[in-house]
């Protein structure tokens, strides 16, 4: 290729950042980070290809390419011309260049602060990787397409926007007028399309007597928060137990973005909704649930409680008899009831902290803790609570489940063999009498 003054091309790299860092002992697939001269051929030849996603032949392609250099004042080498060929046919798929990221079951989720910065997520721990956008201006109509898909957009009046792609990516994305670099985009990747707990069981999440136990709570109508920081597998749980629902019952799934698809033949979906440009058309989860309320469900599955309209309005659906589930970021049981404490002394302000506790404990009944092995580096689950609300207002705690590891082998410790709600349990047909469970359990 001839030498050209890289100051000339816009947007060109700093050559310092064209190596790239990945973290060792982590293998992504290889995207060698083009020269800026090479970027600037594939905008100009990408602003030229006004109708690019209509299939172009390898020659027709190869042909604009050629022009296009020329143009500019280059003379492309059969390598250089590979490389752009390469990149615009990678950019074309789905989720462009990120596809072989999405395609990686194990990366849970990608993480985009700018057109070369892309970093991925495997067990909460963050890798840099060689892939890169040719430009800042593909990646910014990158992220507007993709936006599109899942039927959303954002914009300098509304900056951060939410959506899905289908049920299988969820899309984040904020406005670079509020971020330094941006915009940001973040896809969190669901590995699971229909998840039941056999499939949980193989992860080794949990051994099979542990599911038979919460599927019996889940039957006798108990509602179970399920805790932990993100990418632990909170959704993905609350999905397979909420597929062991009775088909005779109706449930009602009410969601912000929508990440939960049940199995079941009686389910609703209904979503909260922030507010437009002027103001107007806000949903809150309050009046998604108030509404629920006369829609005659038996079930409420609420996505996740963020702040103290939402875990105000699950508890107080959740004490007048209707069961649900919900999840929480939380660190243990404990944090998750004193953020419950905390929310609902927001909104129910000068009440006595023992009212809130009783409203607590009256209304969820089972706290499930996941997290990821410090020595597996796979997703457990932490510890299996039940709880129940005292006459004197106090909660009382029952760990029945907690997770130890040896040697590198995951195990269970029964912590109690007596349940709170033995005498609901002992009705459902997969009994698990915790008196009978030996004193360790394994997957």
């Amino acid at each position: 290729m001839k030498k050209i003054d890289l100051a000339l091309i816009e947007n060109a790299n700093n050559p310092s950042n064209l190596t790239p860092v990945v973290k060792k002992n982590f293998s992504v697939t290889s995207n060698t980070k083009l020269s800026p001269a090479l970027q600037h051929i594939i905008s100009e030849v990408q602003k030229e290809c006004i109708y690019f996603e209509e299939n172009l032949t390898e020659s027709e392609l190869k042909k604009i390419i050629v022009n296009t250099s020329e143009r500019l004042g280059f003379e492309l080498s059969a390598f250089e011309l590979d490389q752009i060929i390469s990149q615009i046919e990678k950019e074309k798929r789905p989720f462009g260049v990120l596809q072989d990221l999405i395609d990686d079951p194990e990366i849970s989720d990608v993480i985009v602060s700018g057109y070369s910065k892309i970093v991925i997520q495997k067990a909460r721990q963050n890798f840099i990787t060689s892939h890169s956008f040719s430009s800042q201006e593909v990646y910014e109509a990158f992220v507007e397409k993709l936006l599109s898909k899942a039927g959303t957009t954002y914009s300098t009046k509304q900056p951060i926007a939410d959506g899905m792609l289908g049920s299988f990516a969820r899309i984040h994305a904020v406005h670079k007028s509020i971020s330094e670099d941006g915009p940001y985009l973040t896809i969190r990747l669901n590995r699971y399309s229909n998840v039941t707990l056999e499939e949980l069981e193989k992860s080794e999440l949990a051994p099979r007597l542990i599911f038979d136990y919460l599927g019996s709570l889940v039957g006798t109508g108990q509602t179970l928060l399920v805790l932990g920081e993100v990418a632990t597998g909170k959704t993905t749980l609350v999905r397979a137990l909420a597929a062991t629902i009775p088909t005779e019952e109706s449930i009602l799934v009410i969601e912000d973005t929508p990440e939960i698809q049940l199995e079941h033949p009686n389910v609703r979906y209904i979503r909260t909704r922030e507010a437009n440009v002027d103001g107007a058309g806000k949903i809150s989860p309050s009046e998604c649930i108030r509404g629920g309320m006369r829609m005659a469900m038996n079930r409420i599955v609420f996505g996740e409680m963020r702040d103290s309209e939402a875990a105000e309005s699950f508890i107080d659906v959740c004490a007048s008899g209707h069961p649900g589930m919900s999840t929480m970021h939380a660190r243990s049981s404990l944090e998750a009831i004193v953020r419950l404490k905390l929310f609902l002394g927001r909104i129910q302000k000068g009440v006595d902290k023992s009212v809130l506790e009783q409203q607590i404990g009256t209304a969820v009944q089972v706290l499930i803790h996941l997290d990821i092995c410090k020595e597996t580096r796979k997703r457990r689950i932490m510890k299996v609570t039940e709880i129940g609300s005292l006459g004197n207002g106090q909660i009382t705690y029952n760990d029945v489940f907690e997770y130890t590891c040896i040697n590198l082998k995951p195990a269970w410790k029964l912590k109690s063999k007596v349940s709170l709600f033995r005498e609901k349990l002992r009705s459902q047909n997969k009994y698990v009498d915790l008196a009978n469970l030996p004193e360790e359990l394994t997957c």
